[in-house]
């Protein structure tokens, strides 16, 4: 059981201790996710429209779904997912580049708590920009919402196929939305 959650191969992290928490209970992404309400940010990558096409349903705006839940900004430089953004009429969102937004959130000594969550990033470019918030960013912390895990990132879920992670996404704004 403990082999399973070793998801990555030796050379795919940086020497040293600091290792994903890898989350396989829906649960403890929402315990989380409800502990940085209001202060965190949700990044979309360019690959999260591309996820759209395939598991054939709307993820953006299951990420919206999610930022309101949390109270979060939205941050992307897809021209689709504005788009999907601005047809949906969700306002709190900001064009930016994701390694614009990663060294501005390295470079600011934050004195609270944050939480970033990526989703839509294409592996290796993910890899880099959590790995850069780890180094870079203390008071940060990174949870990967991809289908697949993320070794750099603080919390992460499980490499999963997409129709259990969509299904899985679905559960988490269940979860988020219902009354504590």
């Amino acid at each position: 059981m403990l082999m399973a959650l070793e998801y990555w191969l030796r050379g795919d992290i940086p020497p040293g201790p600091i290792k994903a928490i890898v989350l396989t209970d829906i649960k403890r992404v929402v315990e989380i996710m409800k502990r940085y309400r209001n202060s965190s940010i949700i990044l979309l990558g360019s690959q999260i429209t591309k996820l759209e096409e395939i598991v054939g349903e709307k993820v953006v705006e299951k990420f919206v779904d999610i930022a309101n839940a949390i109270n979060s900004e939205i941050i992307t430089s897809n021209s689709k997912t504005v788009k999907i953004l601005d047809s949906i009429g969700f306002k709190r969102y900001r064009i930016m580049f994701p390694l614009e937004i990663v060294q501005k959130l390295s470079r600011n000594s934050l004195k609270y708590k944050m939480l970033v969550t990526l989703a839509g990033f294409r592996y290796a470019y993910g890899w880099l920009l959590l790995n850069s918030l780890k180094h870079y960013g203390p008071g940060i912390y990174t949870l990967s919402l991809d289908p697949y895990a993320q070794p750099n990132a603080t919390w992460t879920l499980p490499s999963l196929p997409l129709q259990i992670w969509i299904k899985n996404l679905s559960r988490l704004i269940e979860m988020l939305k219902a009354p504590s």
